[in-house]
């Protein structure tokens, strides 16, 4: 006899089967990765449903039955980029160093990055942003939470180094993590022209002193 807890399960997954339709047969994250990668490169409104297929090796027919169409593509793209954004940024940090150091450590790395990119990649986040109209609700959104978890993030970097001294006590942490997030953006597209880091060490330096 089967226990309930079992034929609960059992109907659960029944349930998923019935919605999603027959199992997925490709990993979604690998999938994601390619995805994004595709817009990054050439812009959603440049990309097709052919360019994502080939770059995924998935049927056009598997990618409408998972993400609806290429729309809903750009969106779960947006959302696995995040994640692994967000943590990377969390990871920098809470660094074991000073938080001073962590923070500015964290600045230098979008410097770096931004000047070692070319053309138009930039960073996918900020490309999406740029490139779709103020109309999309559903990209504003996605977007405004990423920045908000970022900016999150980096009050907290910013409590941590009035904790220790470092940062002027008096700041407040909601209003320096906004601030700091902008600086990181602006880092993302001023490196789209000066591809030389020393360009944007000079703006690190004045967002740092800022916080003293």
């Amino acid at each position: 006899m089967k226990r309930t807890g079992d034929t609960k399960q059992s109907a659960k997954k029944a349930g998923e089967v019935c919605v999603r339709g027959r199992p997925r047969e490709f990993d979604t994250a690998t999938v994601l990765a390619s995805a994004s990668q595709v817009f990054w490169n050439r812009g959603y409104h440049a990309t097709s449903i052919d360019d994502l297929c080939k770059a995924t090796g998935v049927l056009r027919g598997s990618l409408y039955g998972v993400f609806g169409d290429k729309h809903g593509i750009l969106l779960a793209a947006l959302d696995h980029y995040a994640e692994g954004s967000v943590a990377r940024l969390a990871e920098r940090l809470n660094a074991p160093v000073p938080p001073e150091e962590a923070l500015r450590n964290a600045l230098m790395h979008y410097a770096r990055v931004a000047c070692a990119l070319t053309g138009e990649r930039s960073c996918f986040i900020t490309n999406t942003t740029l490139e779709m109209q103020s109309g999309d609700e559903e990209v504003r959104a996605r977007v405004a939470a990423i920045h908000r978890r970022m900016a999150t993030l980096l009050a907290a970097s910013v409590i941590r180094g009035q904790a220790s001294g470092a940062f002027n006590s008096t700041l407040d942490e909601k209003a320096v993590g906004a601030f700091l997030l902008c600086v990181m953006q602006g880092l993302r597209v001023l490196g789209r022209v000066a591809h030389e880091e020393d360009a944007l060490v000079g703006v690190v330096d004045v967002a740092m002193r800022a916080l003293v």
